[in-house]
């Protein structure tokens, strides 16, 4: 509408597209040109540096420029700018986005050579190409050569360090010495800093760092941004140069008055996953603070958006979890869980020895708990048994033999299951230290602390793990609310994260306040049960009609626990649960329809077709009959028994899905038909069309055999490609049954 009254007035033919910005640029720069408001778009100046008459003149100004660009743009594009404060950010932004000419600038973070060096110009060109022969040349030649520097304040070293020339790297501190490493760009950045920054090269990073030269020095030397290397390379998630560089780094850099730093590397580190050398940190310095008032310094909310990092975000199918309980992690000989050393040789190998960890001698015990799965309490059974006892060493060695030398050397996928058990170990050992550390805090440290934000984000992840020890170390972390007053059991609802919400069950005393507790919308837990769920949740499932089964089931889970009278509980708009439920999933009715249609159409056609070659079989039979009497030629044969057996199941089977089929497609497809009927007449027709479809194929094959009596080849031939169309059919279909089965029958509670 904004569009079409500038359009009428002359200053814009149309609202910004992808496509027209150089015409609509155009015509509202003119216009604001001539209302002498373009200044405002172009200024350079501060706000806070006019005097006070100007500075509300060029508010005046400001906003009625940017009331024009913003209705300039249109509607659509309004979204993007309309919490913009000034024109000329508004300007920049629709510039950047929709202009077609494009402008190049130099890279500065890339170390490029400037015009500025003059006669060492072309030192710069050949250290950047790696060309040391020329190099050294000029190095050699003039002694100052080394220390020149670019615009930028950037040495040769620092321009060696971003191309990655390690040879490169180490004649030049060789050369140059401590003066050169030491050497600091406009930035502040030392070329440690940013080899820590930009390459995470860590053997370029041990050349520099050399105590004989002062090189560890450099590891607290700090950028204009007060961050020394260590910092930086974590926040970029290198993790070997992370890991070499906290191994040199004094542990003085991040305890005490620099605590802030350690808070921050540990941050960074479990945001990286960098959770070796985070655990190093948190055994190592045991006073090191949870609480700091920036936003970026808070590993506790950290830990809870990685839900991957948990046994429970992995989301394993039943082979991948039976292979992840077996799997075994070993305790080394010298445990290195809490100690990273500063060898760099080991340090590339560190990950696998510091998470490679169990207790050889409790798992002999039939302590081992591997999860609480069900391989680990099977383990303690078995070796709790006497004849295993005097066994167990032998055979837990041979295991893991077998383990370390053929499954994880030839099979990658187990090698990839083997690395992320060793992941969830060091994150759960993370998560146990924390936990101690804030047993003790009080509401206002946990609040500091962003241990209610971490709860809130754990439920809405589903990290399980994570919300039963935080609520084990602090119980009242349980009744954390967000300021819509909605708990972890309303975001576990709302998310539909199956395993938090089964921990209502688990929780005393004020279990029943939670099942009637409404949100500031007048929600309670049903109504938010009858949103729709992400489709995150609702992807895992093929077909609207099981997903919208899912959500039926989780409607009636969340109702089997609230109070009755939430059930005709209104919210805010005067809604009641029910309500919702039918107007946010109307769509997905409609979409569940046309799939059980269209899969039941298709499935009456073909038990039509094997209906129809059944019955006329029964009449034509193998061999004919006898022409005196009637009977057939083969009837006290025991291959045509199995042909009119086979026949006969084959015929009412299909006979039978048929009716299974149209009896779906006369459905009244209602609401609650998908949460048991509809499901079980889709899996009693397909289970009865499989029937069918085996049982004409036997009795195909019998036929054969009665008429090929003695061409045994002939027989097995035929058989064989008979079996071709059940080979088909049951991987086709098999995923939908068992899909179709576990919603139905194996999992259809939530609880």
């Amino acid at each position: 509408m904004a569009a079409t009254n500038l359009a009428a007035r002359g200053i814009v033919l149309e609202s910004l597209t992808r496509d027209n910005y150089d015409n609509w640029s155009a015509l509202v720069k003119n216009y604001l040109m001539g209302e002498g408001l373009w200044g405002v778009v172009t200024s350079v100046s501060e706000i806070s540096a006019k005097p006070k008459t100007d500075c509300e003149n060029w508010k005046r100004e400001n906003a009625k420029a940017l009331h024009i660009i913003q209705l300039a743009c249109g509607s659509e594009i309004l979204n993007q700018i309309r919490h913009v404060e000034t024109a000329k950010e508004a300007w920049n932004r629709l510039g950047a986005l929709y202009s077609s000419q494009l402008k190049g600038d130099p890279d500065i973070e890339q170390g490029f050579v400037d015009d500025t060096l003059h006669e060492y110009k072309q030192l710069h060109r050949y250290v950047e190409s790696g060309d040391w022969k020329n190099a050294k040349s000029i190095i050699y030649t003039d002694d100052t050569a080394i220390f020149s520097t670019s615009s930028t304040g950037r040495t040769v070293l620092h321009i060696a360090v971003i191309a990655g020339y390690e040879n490169i790297v180490r004649e030049l501190v060789k050369k140059g010495k401590e003066k050169l490493v030491k050497m600091q760009d406009n930035c502040d950045y030392t070329a440690l800093a940013l080899a820590a920054e930009l390459t995470g090269n860590h053997k370029i990073a041990k050349c520099m760092v050399d105590p004989k030269k002062g090189g560890k020095d450099l590891l607290t030397m700090k950028t204009k941004d007060a961050e020394i290397p260590v910092l930086l390379s974590a926040a970029k998630g290198h993790k070997d140069m992370t890991r070499y560089l906290y191994s040199q780094t004094s542990l003085d850099q991040f305890r005490n008055k620099n605590s802030h730093n350690g808070l921050l590397l540990l941050t960074r580190c479990i945001t990286a996953e960098i959770f070796d050398v985070a655990l190093n940190l948190i055994h190592r310095i045991p006073q090191l603070p949870l609480i700091h008032e920036s936003d970026d310094l808070r590993p506790l909310y950290a830990l809870a958006r990685m839900p991957s990092a948990f046994p429970s975000g992995c989301g394993f199918g039943r082979l991948q979890q039976f292979i992840y309980n077996i799997l075994i992690l070993e305790k080394q000989e010298q445990q290195k869980l809490c100690r990273i050393v500063p060898d760099i040789a080991q340090v590339e190998c560190h990950a696998q020895a510091e998470a490679s960890y169990v207790d050889l001698e409790e798992l002999e015990k039939g302590q081992h708990n591997s999860n609480a799965s069900f391989a680990g309490r099977l383990y303690g059974l078995i070796l709790d048994l006497p004849p295993v006892k005097l066994l167990g060493g032998l055979l837990i060695f041979v295991y893991l033999l077998f383990q370390n030398y053929i499954l994880l050397k030839f099979s990658s996928g187990i090698k990839e299951l083997y690395e992320q058990k060793k992941t969830h170990h060091l994150v759960l050992k993370i998560l146990k230290c924390l936990c101690e550390r804030i047993s003790d805090y009080k509401e206002s440290q946990l609040q500091e602390a962003s241990a209610y934000d971490a709860m809130l984000q754990a439920a809405t992840l589903g990290i399980t793990e994570y919300i039963d020890a935080m609520r084990k170390a602090n119980p009242d972390l349980l009744w954390a609310i967000d300021k819509n007053k909605r708990g972890i059991f309303s975001h576990a609802i709302l998310n539909r994260r199956k395993d938090v919400f089964r921990l209502i069950n688990r929780v005393n005393g004020r279990k029943e306040i939670i099942k009637c507790r409404a949100d500031a919308f007048g929600n309670n837990l049903l109504h938010l049960a009858a949103y729709l769920g992400p489709s995150s949740d609702l992807d895992r499932r093929s077909g609207a009609a099981l997903q919208l089964q899912r959500e039926l089931q989780w409607f009636k889970a969340v109702e089997n626990i609230v109070h009755p009278k939430c059930k005709e509980e209104k919210n805010s708009d005067g809604k009641k649960p029910r309500e919702i439920f039918s107007e946010s999933h109307e769509e997905m009715v409609k979409a569940g329809e046309k799939w059980a249609k269209d899969t039941a159409s298709s499935f009456t056609l073909v038990g039509t077709l094997i209906t129809t070659i059944m019955f006329a079989a029964a009449f034509t039979v193998p061999g004919g009959n006898n022409q005196d009497t009637g009977v057939p030629v083969f009837l006290h044969d025991q291959i045509f028994t199995l042909f009119i057996i086979t026949d006969t199941l084959s015929l009412f089977t299909s006979s039978t899905s048929v009716l299974i089929f149209i009896g779906i497609l006369t459905s009244r497809y209602a609401e609650k038909d998908f949460l048991k009927t509809l499901p079980l007449k889709l899996l009693c027709g397909l289970v009865t069309l499989f029937l069918s479809v085996v049982a004409m194929m036997i009795a195909f094959c019998a036929s054969l055999a009665m008429m090929l009596k003695g061409s045994q080849r002939l027989i097995i031939a035929a058989m064989s490609l008979g079996s071709i169309p059940v080979i088909v059919l049951v991987p086709s279909q098999l995923r939908l049954f068992l899909e179709i089965f576990n919603s139905t029958i194996y999992a259809r509670y939530i609880k």
